[in-house]
């Protein structure tokens, strides 16, 4: 099972860059159907940048409560009370956020795809090894938090937490970098704007 799941890691991650690349690739040839400055553009951008910011947020939260302690000890504090694959979910809300940074709902919505198409398969595979590693006491996990949406009235928290720091600089630094794709997906906009860039279809 274990060599199966490393496996699966790694071709998730090639697979994931393959199609985010596709998705961009798309963005570089179309261009949002509504008034560039218009209300929805307006609206479409913000949330796009507040998810982005979430995203970026709550990765890091969830750094501090499971970095260096993965797969080591069962970690149910924190965002990880709240649903038992955190940093899948704020990953989640990264992906549609760069779709909206787009100002376009198509390709937040292929984001979307993208995300469930690469990530679903592994958090079912995840739950195998967690349950290898930890037995009885996955279960009772599994029972009381949900998979993947938030269940705020579940939050408990730690009075202290022993933190790697050396793992968790390197997942913040990581995460820190997610609310640059607003910058480039706003100059690839500006890109279409000022004709730098083709527009061969309009999107939604």
């Amino acid at each position: 099972m274990r060599a199966h799941y490393a496996a699966w890691m790694n071709v998730r991650l090639t697979v994931s860059r393959l199609a985010l690349g596709a998705v961009v690739g798309l963005a570089l040839f179309a261009q949002h159907a509504w008034d560039e400055h218009g209300a929805v553009d307006a609206v479409l951008s913000s949330s796009g940048y507040a998810l982005l910011i979430a995203g970026c947020a709550g990765r890091i939260w969830c750094a501090l409560y499971i970095a260096g302690r993965k797969n080591a000890t069962l970690v149910d504090s924190g965002p990880y009370s709240l649903t038992r694959n955190p940093l899948y979910f704020f990953s989640f809300l990264a992906f549609i956020g760069a779709g909206l940074s787009f100002e376009s709902l198509t390709l937040a919505a292929l984001f979307g795809v993208v995300f469930f198409a690469t990530h679903w398969p592994t958090i079912k595979l995840e739950e195998v090894h967690l349950r290898e590693l930890f037995g009885s006491d996955f279960d009772a996990y599994m029972a009381r938090v949900p998979r993947f949406l938030p269940r705020f009235r579940a939050y408990q928290v730690t009075d202290s937490l022993v933190v790697n720091t050396r793992v968790f600089t390197r997942t913040m630094l990581e995460a820190s970098l997610i609310p640059l794709v607003f910058l480039g997906a706003q100059a690839i906009e500006e890109g279409h704007v000022q004709g730098i860039l083709p527009t061969v279809l309009w999107l939604y």
